[in-house]
């Protein structure tokens, strides 16, 4: 028996318009937290799409050993 391609479902795809909002709150600095609950998506998926893009998270804190903060 073949089996159909499972497409993903709507509700997991990304806009141009969050993509847009992930790119303006990483530019903000807002916490990768802050970003997943907004965008309503994991800190997993943050991550991905934003390297997909080329959006830096170093504002957000991701890429620096822990106990450092991101300088203003």
């Amino acid at each position: 028996m073949i089996h159909p391609i499972r497409r993903p479902s709507s509700t997991n795809t990304w806009t141009m318009e969050d993509i847009r909002l992930l790119r303006q709150l990483a530019i903000e600095g807002a916490s990768l937290e802050t970003i997943a609950v907004t965008l309503r998506r994991t800190r997993s998926a943050i991550r991905n799409k934003a390297t997909m893009h080329g959006i830096s998270l170093k504002r957000c804190g991701e890429g620096m050993p822990s106990g450092h903060k991101a300088s203003a």
